[in-house]
């Protein structure tokens, strides 16, 4: 196996987040020289957020992890299996046939069976949240380390919003296209926005985040751009009141004070 198809077995691994720090810089390197690589990349990243937004996070019943380590103590466990006893002249007398045929299991290679082994070295709940903040690309080139972290730092906080017992999440149409889900925590005074196929605005525009409060008043939570690679992810700024209507407007660029047209997707958090 080549070094290139090594690393390119480490993509779905890379998404998720489940590389060591050298292993995701020499993956990042690999990309920058990879069309191919970073076409995988962009379409495990949709897949992953598909599947983020498919679950709906569930809290296990206080005292479960007790109930089962107690089971566990008192369920008999049986003897290690031992490996089959070698028969003195087994394989002469099965014949030269048969014994060509008893060929030893292959095992896969390193590099695969690292591969294999990221997908499973983080629980599965913060690898689907953390999946959902991935956005890779901006006009087609790989974000640089600095926003790699970024997305990180993402992650983390999108993490705790899915694994808030109160979380919440609601998906609407949003007016000239795109479908956005909100996703939010009372609890936390949290909320996060994933919207998939947002158009892209002309020069002097942009998209600005709302909290809108049962009074109609606007307290503005952040400005973005629509992501190139078709799904954008953003955490609303400040704190959410419980009731607030989580929205999104066009502003011109820089963002506004108060809102200067209609929303274009609104989702009330109550």
């Amino acid at each position: 196996m080549t070094d290139s198809e090594e690393l390119h077995l480490l993509a779905g691994a890379y998404v998720l987040d489940a590389l060591t720090a050298p292993e995701r810089d020499r993956f990042e390197e690999y990309l920058r020289t990879s069309e191919e690589a970073r076409a995988e990349v962009a379409s495990l990243s949709h897949t992953a957020v598909a599947l983020g937004l498919a679950t709906v996070p569930v809290t296990p019943p206080a005292g479960l992890k007790a109930r089962l380590m107690d089971q566990i103590a008192h369920i008999p466990q049986s003897a290690p299996l031992e490996p089959p006893r070698a028969v003195p002249g087994a394989d002469a007398a099965r014949g030269p046939d048969e014994s060509a045929r008893a060929t030893p299991p292959v095992s896969p290679s390193p590099a695969a069976a690292r591969a294999a082994a990221h997908w499973y070295a983080r629980p599965v709940a913060v690898l689907v949240a953390a999946a959902a903040a991935v956005v890779l690309f901006v006009g087609g080139t790989i974000v640089g380390l600095a926003g790699a972290r970024q997305v990180e730092q993402q992650a983390s906080d999108l993490t705790q919003i899915y694994a808030a017992p109160d979380s919440q999440q609601a998906k609407a149409g949003v007016s000239g296209g795109g479908m956005a889900t909100f996703v939010w925590s009372a609890e936390l005074g949290r909320s996060a926005v994933v919207i998939r196929q947002l158009p892209q605005l002309g020069q002097g525009k942009t998209y600005e985040l709302w909290y809108i409060d049962t009074q109609s008043k606007a307290k503005p939570a952040g400005i973005f751009d629509a992501a190139s690679s078709g799904t954008t992810v953003e955490l609303l700024d400040g704190t959410m009141t419980p009731g607030d209507t989580l929205g999104i407007t066009i502003e011109p660029a820089g963002g506004s004070e108060k809102p200067t047209s209609a929303p274009i997707v609104a989702v009330p958090s109550a």
